[in-house]
């Protein structure tokens, strides 16, 4: 009887292996832009495709989201002359970035992030400086 069951097991196991290994699919990420602040639903996500769903919820500001590859702190980011974070400089990768999240609207950005840290950034003209106001969030990727 004991040997019936042990087939049984190796092909059940073999059946199941390829289902479970895909469980979970894609990470989605939805990331709320108030004024002067990025609240992501979670702070790190698996390797992979990555969704992040941007809304903007304040009510007076267009907001634009970017996410840089960087081991840098998320509140020491390189700063251009204006103001903003340098998007070219030594230490960040620019991975993706959605522009002109209107107050009320939503935006998908759609990213192959593999492992690491990470800063999610508004980076928002120089006349309103949202990153030097603190629209930064460290984020990681496992």
């Amino acid at each position: 009887m004991k040997t019936q069951k042990l087939p049984i097991l190796v092909i059940l196991a073999l059946v199941l292996a390829p289902l479970l290994s895909s469980c979970g699919g894609p990470s989605k990420i939805d990331v709320a832009l108030t004024t002067y602040k990025i609240t992501p639903s979670s702070d790190t996500a698996k390797a992979g495709e990555v969704t992040f769903h941007v809304h903007n919820d304040a009510t007076d500001l267009t907001h634009e989201f970017v996410v840089f590859k960087t081991d840098l702190p998320e509140d020491q980011l390189p700063l251009t002359a204006e103001g903003i974070v340098d998007e070219e400089a030594d230490g960040l990768t620019s991975m993706g970035e959605v522009e002109d999240v209107t107050p009320g609207t939503s935006k998908d950005l759609v990213l192959n992030l593999e492992a690491g840290n990470y800063v999610l950034v508004c980076n928002t003209d120089s006349t309103q400086l949202h990153y030097s106001h603190g629209m930064h969030k460290s984020f990681t990727v496992k």
